[in-house]
């Protein structure tokens, strides 16, 4: 009986030892796995995302230039501008009703302003060529006799071209959150306004001056395999995808505001960035937590309440 119990033990142990290695090994595994997916973003990793990114989107875009006037005689109002509003509905025009009630939906629609430069604008906001990265559509020299309709088949690759807006823009989000993320964790102290100004300084180079027309230039080395004319154009809407602005000063303000963009930082308003807050000034509804005496609009309303 005692032999029998010695042998269970042993057995027990060999079977615990056996566990352990492979449990150790499976770690291991994990750890050179998870090492090798996660290999840290470099800044040409961003560089050429940014660069291949906007190459799909033009030839997405070359697919629908053909129906161009089309477009413009869909989304443009009696007098012949073109409002956010109708360049908005148009684009959600393309999309299921399934796919219009799908989560993500929203966040892709924001993609698209964030790219055309639309966000936060009004929904009467007058679209042009001189305020928006790429135009869509085409404006006739003169007014036709007759309108055409965009056709059944032209709807699939206009849809397309939104898409592909939306699919690179995630992708330029997601090596813009890495690389800012890799940058955090070695500066956890620094603040974000410095990370970013870094990160731009990375993306640019140490050259002064205009950052937009360096990071360009170090896009267009970089580009060895385009025709310079191919290189001109998609650079030119790279430039003004991040910034509308001739301005040196306004072009680095505007680069931050990218940036910010692209990894999820919320622009802070002008009060907050003032130190300032309005509620406070105005009066806070509550002396015992801010200190302030109550203006007498606050009373009348507090005395209206216990009525």
């Amino acid at each position: 009986m005692f032999d029998i119990i010695k042998d269970l033990k042993r057995n027990i142990q060999k079977n615990n030892m056996k566990k352990l290695v492979l449990s150790a090994v499976l770690g291991m595994f994990c750890y050179y796995t998870n090492n090798a997916m996660e290999k840290p973003i470099k800044i040409d990793d961003v560089l050429m995302t940014m660069l291949e990114g906007q190459v799909e989107i033009n030839k997405a875009r070359e697919e629908i230039k053909d129906c161009g006037k089309k477009i413009y005689v869909e989304i443009k109002e009696e007098d012949g501008k073109v409002k956010k509003g109708k360049v908005l509905n148009f684009i959600t025009s393309h999309f299921t009703q399934d796919e219009q009630k799908e989560k993500g939906f929203p966040d892709d629609i924001t993609k698209i302003e964030q790219y055309f430069h639309l966000e936060e604008k009004e929904e009467n906001y007058e679209c042009s060529a001189e305020n928006l990265t790429e135009i869509f559509w085409t404006v006739p020299e003169a007014e036709e006799e007759k309108q055409e309709a965009i056709t059944k088949d032209e709807k699939e690759p206009i849809k397309k071209y939104f898409n592909t807006i939306i699919e690179w823009e995630n992708k330029l989000s997601t090596v813009f959150n890495s690389y800012y993320n890799e940058k955090k964790n070695q500066k956890e102290e620094t603040i974000d306004e410095d990370i970013l100004k870094e990160i731009m300084k990375d993306l640019c180079g140490e050259e002064e001056g205009d950052r937009v027309s360096n990071l360009i230039e170090k896009l267009r080395k970089m580009w060895t395999n385009a025709t310079e004319e191919d290189k001109t154009s998609i650079l030119a809407i790279i430039k003004r995808r991040i910034t509308l602005s001739n301005k040196t000063g306004q072009e680095e303000k505007d680069f931050i505001s990218f940036l910010k963009q692209k990894i999820g930082i919320k622009e802070k308003k002008e009060e907050e960035k003032k130190g300032g807050n309005p509620a406070e000034e105005e009066g806070c509804s509550c002396c015992d937590c801010c200190g302030k005496k109550k203006n007498k609009e606050v009373e009348v309303q507090e005395s209206l309440y216990k009525i």
